[in-house]
């Protein structure tokens, strides 16, 4: 038996949640109102988007379509990491989307065919959602592993200039940086590993119970894509570094001028 169905009656006392959060906005003038509106409204037409042709594309189930689908989402993924790190888009776009689309199609086909056993590696019920999952939190890493290393970079860059006058090649004058982006962008999901269990429950394993799958199952499940997001998310933060760093020095090992865009832009 699966999940009960929520009615609209159901959705428009969700939406008066919203209620407390727009009192709390107003009484601390956090000047958000506007921002906090648009984000509802867009959350609602893009999941009734989401809803509508992913209806269709499990009721077809192509493989074709299906990676086609998974690439999209990939590129939309690629797209916002580079905006929201307010790095130069033309400089560092393939860069990102090899460093994305390689750990996440890699480590998708592994989770599909070893870990659940799947004949069918492209069957959009575990594609896309199991896509879905290592692209956020893909994502969200990358966001915060670039921006920590580009902000360091930038208010820190006397030490990495003093690094390369003393003697040192690029590789070391940047370990520090590389070291702290790197944990930057992994202390949060180990955080949530840590407490996974004991503090939350997570959501995949919600959606499986809620779903009608056994406990026991939706435990194992929720293991092993963890452990995938985690591997996916290091992996992609690292090839990252490894394709973006070139691009942002010139042949002195100097960084060049105009890779971080103006907040203001």
């Amino acid at each position: 038996m699966g999940a009960s169905d929520i009615t609209i009656i159901g959705l428009i006392w969700a939406s008066l949640l919203l209620v407390p959060t727009l009192i709390i906005n107003y009484y601390f003038k956090l000047g958000q109102l506007k921002t906090y509106i648009v984000a509802t409204f867009r959350m609602v037409i893009q999941l009734a988007f989401v809803g509508l042709y992913l209806h269709y594309i499990f009721q077809w189930n192509d493989p074709f379509i299906n990676f086609a689908y998974l690439v999209v989402m990939i590129l939309i993924a690629v797209f916002s990491s580079i905006k929201q790190s307010k790095i130069d888009m033309k400089t560092f776009l393939m860069p990102v989307i090899i460093a994305t689309f390689v750990p996440t199609i890699t480590i998708l086909i592994y989770f599909n065919y070893l870990i659940v056993g799947l004949t069918d590696l492209f069957d959009a019920k575990y594609l896309i959602p199991i896509g879905g999952m290592l692209l956020g939190n893909s994502m969200k890493t990358n966001i915060i592993g670039m921006e920590r290393f580009y902000g360091n970079l930038s208010t820190n860059g006397s030490e990495y200039l003093t690094r390369i006058a003393y003697g040192a090649d690029r590789n070391r004058a940047l370990h520090p940086f590389i070291k702290s982006s790197m944990l930057a962008a992994s202390n949060p999901l180990v955080a949530s590993m840590l407490t996974i269990g004991l503090v939350s429950l997570p959501g995949m394993m919600t959606g499986q119970i809620l779903g009608g799958s056994l406990p026991a199952t939706a435990i194992k499940y929720q293991i092993a894509i963890m452990i995938s997001i985690f591997c996916s998310n290091i992996l992609g933060v690292a090839i990252t570094l490894k394709l973006v760093i070139p691009k942002s020095f010139d042949q002195y090992d100097m960084p060049k001028k105009g890779i971080m865009i103006s907040k203001n832009k």
